[in-house]
């Protein structure tokens, strides 16, 4: 058999190469993140969790942090346009969840214009289907997602749950493999994150791994959480012995696989009137940060970039540095003396965004520095 009769009908994808050498002198680019070590950029994320634990609201809270520049149990996220794709929850459900959200964050309703929800209860939902041999073939609804995902400009995506959208067999590792496959051409399209929901199987809940079905589903994505009850942290343990009398409304969140980070982290969080609450009782804010300070802390980064330049210094938006942003104005400006780190860092997510500041490059290709400038003291209509 010629090539060309081995290449059938099928189109060949051009590969990309790449030159290692031609990388010399250039920046290394810092790893992007949803949720910094939990939820990467360009990634899949599998979140499991057992019937009734709450998974799908934690999903939608999470959406609620990054449409409105929130933590997320007492954790920064990044501020983007979310998009909800909902299989089990529909338009009403989604509303009283999200009233209970809002009470609970501070917020309304007319604060959301950054995320959007997909009910698709009692409809077909398959993502992919898969031919006699094996191929997985995307379906006509995931390129609807993935249309309005790129209409909407959403960063994060929630797939709510892997039951419905799969239509393999989840112990045949090929099928699982194009699947999540799938799913991260999702992400890198939309420069974003897809969130997959999915029910542990009767052995990973018996285990405390959490897992479903073969093991491609933990070895094909690239983080792996796990949200429960206390009365399955662990089969094996103390605690699970023990949890008779453990209080209802405690959760565990479990980052049990992590490719960029360490894993075998535990949140212990608790259920309180419709929202997750960390371990502070803050269900999305550190203090009291109300839409003003929010706002404050803006206007304090974009002063605090003034005075900077004033005294002949600059900052970056690369954490770890000398010179990180957040902990730089804290340090050398009166006028951002008065918030957090973590206040100026996500004021300085929120400015970048909305294209008030910027991070430019200057200097030789092989000696560039990145720098943040103010490039919009003030938006049309602010």
């Amino acid at each position: 058999m010629d090539r060309d009769d081995a290449r059938g009908d099928f189109a060949l994808e051009p590969l990309e190469i790449i030159a290692p050498d031609a990388l010399e002198g250039r920046a290394v680019p810092d790893r992007q993140w949803i949720w910094e070590d939990w939820i990467p950029l360009g990634a899949v994320t599998a979140l499991y969790g057992d019937g009734g634990a709450g998974k799908s609201l934690l999903a939608l809270q999470l959406m609620t942090a990054c449409a409105t520049g929130r933590p997320f149990l007492e954790h920064d996220v990044a501020a983007c346009k979310a998009l909800g794709v909902f299989c089990e929850d529909d338009g009403d459900e989604l509303h009283r969840r999200q009233a209970a959200l809002n009470r609970a964050l501070g917020l309304s309703f007319a604060d959301l214009g950054q995320m959007r929800w997909i009910s698709r209860v009692g409809n077909e939902n398959l993502l992919m289907t898969f031919t006699a041999d094996g191929r997985g073939v995307p379906t006509p609804f995931f390129f609807q997602i993935l249309d309005a995902a790129r209409a909407f400009g959403a960063r994060v995506v929630v797939i709510d749950t892997a039951a419905d959208a799969f239509a393999g067999n989840e112990n045949i590792r090929t099928q699982v493999r194009q699947f999540i496959a799938l799913l991260t051409r999702l992400a890198r399209e939309i420069g974003g994150a897809v969130i997959l929901l999915a029910h542990p199987s009767q052995t990973g809940k018996a285990s405390g791994s959490g897992d479903g079905g073969s093991t491609a589903w933990n070895n094909s994505v690239r983080s792996r959480l796990y949200f429960r009850r206390p009365a399955q942290a662990d089969a094996k343990g103390e605690e699970a012995r023990g949890d008779e009398g453990a209080d209802p409304d405690l959760r565990i969140l479990s980052r049990l696989k992590a490719n960029y980070a360490a894993a075998g982290v535990d949140l212990t969080l608790r259920y309180d009137r419709g929202a997750f609450v960390g371990a502070s009782g803050e269900a999305g804010a550190f203090g009291a940060q109300t839409p003003r300070r929010l706002r404050e802390a803006e206007e304090a980064f974009v002063a605090g970039l003034g005075d900077l330049a004033a005294k002949n210094m600059r900052c970056n938006v690369h954490k770890g540095q000398a010179n990180y942003a957040p902990k730089a104005l804290r340090e050398f400006s009166d006028h951002a003396a008065a918030f957090s780190e973590t206040e100026l860092k996500g004021a300085m997510h929120r400015l970048i965004k909305a294209g008030r500041v910027a991070s430019v490059e200057e200097g030789p290709k092989s000696r560039r520095r990145s720098f943040l400038k103010v490039v919009a003291p003030d938006l049309p209509g602010t």
